[in-house]
């Protein structure tokens, strides 16, 4: 029963870690050169569609629950701008859900929020990279929870007859 339980608790530092930040358990594991492709592919669309698109309007759970869940895939990265994006500027992005939220507020507060977000098109190609880049962080995830408990890569393992035990 101890493999079991050190391979479960390897599993879920690895898993854990790549959700942190991308490619951290495939190196925790040992597999530095593909950690290190993980971190790019992942953490340049997404470091690239923030700037693109603006926090205010991008990490907000708010007026995009569903680009947000994808973004999660990324959730160290993705959980830091939403404590970023709480703490930028006066707007709270609770109330930027409401496309009429802008017209009620001072013209100082919305050119404070104008810095922080962008509009069509812009905004449409900063969501593809921040959904993409959250959702290839899922695939990361996986790989590495099955790098954890077999020690090989997905596409390496053998399958054992059946009946019979690894």
């Amino acid at each position: 029963m101890a493999p079991a339980r050190d391979t479960t608790r390897k599993m879920i530092g690895a898993g854990l870690l790549t959700w942190l930040v991308p490619g951290a358990g495939h190196w925790a594991l040992g597999h530095r050169n593909l950690a290190t492709v993980f971190f790019l592919a992942i953490s340049f669309p997404y470091w690239t569609g923030l700037a693109i698109g603006g926090i205010k309007n991008q990490v907000n759970p708010w007026s995009n629950p569903w680009l947000f869940l994808a973004e999660m895939g990324a959730g160290g990265y993705t959980s830091i701008c939403l404590i970023v994006n709480q703490l930028a500027g006066d707007l709270d992005p609770r109330n930027l859900a409401d496309p009429k939220y802008l017209s009620k507020v001072s013209p100082q507060q919305r050119a404070e929020f104008l810095k922080y977000m962008s509009y069509y098109p812009e905004s449409d190609v900063s969501q593809i990279y921040l959904a993409t880049a959250g959702l290839l962080n899922i695939l990361a995830i996986l790989d590495a929870l099955s790098r954890a408990q077999t020690g090989q890569p997905t596409f390496d393992q053998q399958i054992a007859p059946a009946g019979s035990r690894p």
